[in-house]
């Protein structure tokens, strides 16, 4: 079954729904002048409450390893999601010190960024890859030959992202077959908030494909 995990999560509410309508991870923006940033007393008061088998996970960018080491530890988190240009070095050396899995982003335009993927094989737990397209008019569309490509060639498991619609997910399972698919605007009522139905139906198409 794939994996879903709901991003972009800003209080307990939204955890509570996502994980009572079986996401399998939750993740939070701890990222400076991200809109969705949440503290890090937030994400502990929230993490405590979560069902065990749920993982919380912390997204941050270019952080350096005290902060992340001080969140990690205040917030019992179990796994970090890194956005920023953090080495394949930085992602095991944070790996071993905190005892924490490790997703690594990368934005996927091309097959030719596969050359930046590859040093991180052995160095991160989980790929994530972000195959939006933007053209110059702001329309949307998703880079799943290139990631095709890309996917075949890795023995890591990832995690598909971007402006994912629930009628995209068909595709995006049969032809890249992730671990798991992430979800964040397109399951929003408001900026902040989640839709109740929309992740319902996101989890529920996602889970019911494989």
């Amino acid at each position: 079954m794939v994996k879903v995990m709901i991003s972009g999560i800003t209080n307990y509410d939204d955890a509570l729904s996502a994980t009572n309508l079986g996401a399998d991870f939750v993740a939070f923006n701890l990222v400076k002048d991200n809109p969705k940033k949440v503290s890090p007393k937030l994400l502990k008061d929230v993490n405590e409450k979560l069902p065990p088998f749920i993982w919380a996970i912390g997204v941050f960018h270019d952080e350096d390893h005290k902060s992340i080491t001080k969140t990690v530890q205040k917030s019992a988190l179990k796994a970090v999601w890194l956005s920023g240009l953090e080495t394949p070095e930085y992602c095991k050396t944070l790996s071993v010190s905190l005892g924490v899995k490790v997703f690594k982003y990368f934005k996927i335009n091309s097959v030719a960024d596969m050359l930046n993927v590859q040093p991180y094989v052995n160095n991160a737990d989980y790929f994530v890859l972000d195959i939006t397209v933007k053209d110059e008019q702001g329309g949307v569309t998703l880079a799943i030959e290139a990631a095709q490509n890309i996917a075949a060639q890795m023995k890591v498991p990832f995690f598909v992202c971007g402006e994912i619609k629930i009628e995209q997910i068909s595709e995006i399972i049969e032809k890249l077959n992730p671990y798991g698919i992430i979800a964040d605007e397109t399951v929003e009522r408001l900026p902040r908030r989640k839709d109740f139905d929309k992740m319902a139906a996101f989890i529920k198409k996602t889970h019911g494909l494989r």
